[in-house]
């Protein structure tokens, strides 16, 4: 099984210590094409090995209904509702910097949280699939 983080700033801390780039996974738990990609997709030998060595998995969930601390909870200035929840905080996260909110949502990130590459969603051709995964990897040994 892939070592995944569910709690985004102890993925980046393991990351930095490590040193490897981040992949951030937007993903539901009722996500058919998530799960799709995670038992087709993510298997591959090719890509079984990238994202267990060469990548921090950082799975944030946007159906999460845990609870954030009162302290972490907030009104957005994004959608103007209260953001209660940890799956409310990572689908706006989604949605403000990538405009989208369609899971899954694929992206990969250099230690300071910027983009390697482009953002990718479902893409069930293996091939392609490693193609941008190597190609935001190579863009963080640069």
């Amino acid at each position: 099984d892939l070592i995944t983080f569910h709690d985004y700033d102890l993925g980046v801390a393991f990351a930095k210590a490590n040193q490897k780039p981040v992949m951030l996974d937007f993903t539901g738990k009722t996500c058919v094409n998530c799960r799709k990609m995670e038992e087709q997709v993510w298997v591959e030998p090719g890509i079984f090995e990238l994202l267990d060595n060469e990548v921090v998995l950082i799975s944030l969930y946007v159906d999460d209904r845990t609870e954030l601390p009162k302290d972490e909870q907030y009104e957005s200035a994004f959608s103007g509702n209260t953001i209660k929840t940890y799956g409310q905080k990572w689908l706006e996260y989604q949605q403000t910097r990538y405009n989208t909110n369609a899971q899954p949502l694929y992206v990969i990130q250099d230690l300071e949280g910027n983009d390697l590459n482009e953002a990718v969603g479902y893409t069930p051709d293996a091939a392609e699939y490693q193609e941008w995964l190597e190609s935001g990897i190579d863009k963080f040994k640069k």
